[in-house]
């Protein structure tokens, strides 16, 4: 009978096993005041991305990085100190005609989450935003960034690029 009952308490233990290799106090959680530019690149790198941190034109904090061949840069917004509440994925492309705005339009009919726009040349640009404030965890910020990484190559398709 011991037998029986030590290794029935075993085989509880055994099963129990993949549970307790989980984050027992749930998953990581962003900094409540949102994310600092290098914990974006750190972040990135993590993931396997070329990550440089740098400055846009203004002065605000982004981390540029490459999917597919092109590049794409990730603007840090909302910041107070050195910490941002929200992020925006964001890729440029140089075409050498331009895309016309009833083209960009069914992109941004047909596709939920990155948003096409133009510039005055026609050449697109595409925007996903992301939230990363208070309650934010890094597993939903890995699952954002995997919109943005699944959907950019099918919008460099669509161009044409």
């Amino acid at each position: 009978m011991k037998t029986i009952i030590v290794a029935a308490l075993a085989a509880v233990l055994v099963a129990a096993l993949p549970a307790a290799a989980q984050t027992p106090l749930g998953p990581k959680l962003i900094d409540t005041g949102g994310m600092t530019g290098p914990e974006v690149a750190a972040w990135l790198g993590g993931r396997g991305f070329e990550s440089i941190i740098g400055k846009t034109n203004q002065g605000g904090p982004k981390v540029d990085s490459v999917r597919s061949g092109a590049k794409f840069q990730v603007y840090l917004y909302d910041c107070e100190g050195d910490r941002c509440q929200s992020v925006q994925f964001s890729a440029f492309f140089d075409l050498k005609d331009g895309l016309t705005g009833p083209v960009a339009n069914q992109w941004n009919k047909n596709n939920r989450y990155l948003k096409a726009y133009l510039n005055e040349d026609g050449d697109p640009y595409v925007q996903y935003d992301v939230n990363v404030n208070r309650g934010r965890t890094y597993s939903g910020l890995d699952d954002d960034f995997d919109v943005w990484a699944d959907t950019l190559p099918t919008f460099i398709k669509y161009i044409g690029w």
